[in-house]
């Protein structure tokens, strides 16, 4: 028993210390398994590894690198303002305390984000409302994906189904939710729009409401076992699988057919975008390519991108990563700190959803 908790012990000090160090973005190089075009990124609450979740910078960042869509959280204040909060209080996020929808949002707006990675690069970040997390995907060309919290009044749906189809973009929203009667109220006031059910472990019960309910599919964890997996797909089901933050767990779900991937720092590319360049670019090439490049590129880049890019730009405040974190080129290293990931997420799990 004292060697089992020992055994325990060391492998928690091991993840203490080689996880911050890994707390970095994983850049997904192109491989027969993960192709770009064929798989969907979301970032889970923005860039949440470079930035700290459901904040403006987090989801600028993933515009930058290049992600398909960005996953949020949201709330309603005592008031009735759509705000971007993971939990049901402010507490662990910022200066303030007190249940999200005990709040008004003048008095949210007064609270400043005051944890999650990298917070001393972004000093005063506020806590965004939806409408301001909706422009940034606009202005980046992210879906948004938004996650409706189980702590919402249901009788609050059409309020913000008003705010959805009032966007121009409305047609690249995916909504998500833990709660059957949110997720079924909001599809049924906004049919044209993706619905998924979160759950975790994925159930034959699952499946046959979203059957029942018109539910388009099922976020479900990336732990999911391939028989509950063709089961949904047997059904007409779509799946989208999150947190996944191992290049072998994305492999095997693209591998089952899964190309909609929620993720806290695999990067859908080799590196990141930044702002357009008059000038000849001294970055490494961003033509696609199963290795590295190690020749620089001389072509300037003139025009804003308002998709989310397939063949990312260099931005200076982000070194490229030196070896590949997908296909046959992973070494030893990056596989070891990738299963430690793995270990970490099964874990962490339940606290992060």
């Amino acid at each position: 028993m004292k060697k089992a908790i020992s055994v325990f012990v060391a492998t928690l000090l091991v993840l203490i210390v080689l996880l911050p160090a890994a707390a970095d973005v994983i850049y997904l190089y192109p491989s027969e398994t993960l192709q770009k075009d064929v798989m969907h990124f979301t970032a889970h609450r923005g860039l949440s590894d470079l930035a700290p979740e459901n904040t403006l910078p987090a989801y600028r960042l993933a515009g930058e690198y290049g992600f398909w869509g960005a996953e949020c959280d949201i709330s309603q204040t005592a008031d009735g303002v759509w705000v971007l909060m993971h939990d049901k209080t402010v507490d662990r996020m910022t200066d303030g305390e007190g249940l999200v929808s005990d709040l008004t949002y003048e008095e949210v707006s007064a609270l400043t984000v005051d944890a999650g990675n990298n917070v001393e690069q972004f000093p005063g970040t506020k806590v965004p409302t939806l409408t301001e997390y909706l422009d940034v995907c606009m202005e980046y060309g992210l879906h948004p994906v938004i996650e409706i919290k189980e702590a919402v009044d249901v009788n609050s749906l059409p309020d913000l189904a008003a705010i959805l189809s009032a966007r121009e973009e409305k047609d690249r929203f995916v909504i998500i939710s833990w709660g059957r009667e949110l997720i079924a109220g909001i599809k049924a006031l906004l049919p044209e729009t993706p619905a998924y059910l979160i759950n975790s472990p994925c159930t034959a019960d699952d499946v046959a409401f979203c059957v029942e309910n018109g539910i388009d599919g099922l976020d479900t964890a990336y732990t999911v076992t391939e028989s509950v997996m063709r089961q949904a797909q047997e059904a007409g089901l779509k799946l989208m699988a999150w947190t996944v933050d191992s290049v072998t767990w994305a492999e095997r779900l693209a591998a089952w057919g899964i190309t909609d991937i929620t993720t806290n720092c695999l990067v859908p590319g080799c590196e990141p975008v930044t702002e357009p360049s008059t000038e000849p670019s001294t970055e490494p090439s961003t033509e696609p390519s199963t290795e590295p490049s190690t020749e620089p590129s001389t072509e300037p880049s003139t025009e804003p991108s308002t998709e989310p890019a397939t063949e990312p730009i260099t931005e200076p405040s982000a070194e490229p990563s030196t070896q590949p974190s997908g296909g046959s080129g992973v070494n030893v290293l990056q596989r070891i700190i990738d299963w430690f990931r793995h270990i970490f997420s099964i874990i962490s799990g339940w606290f992060r959803r």
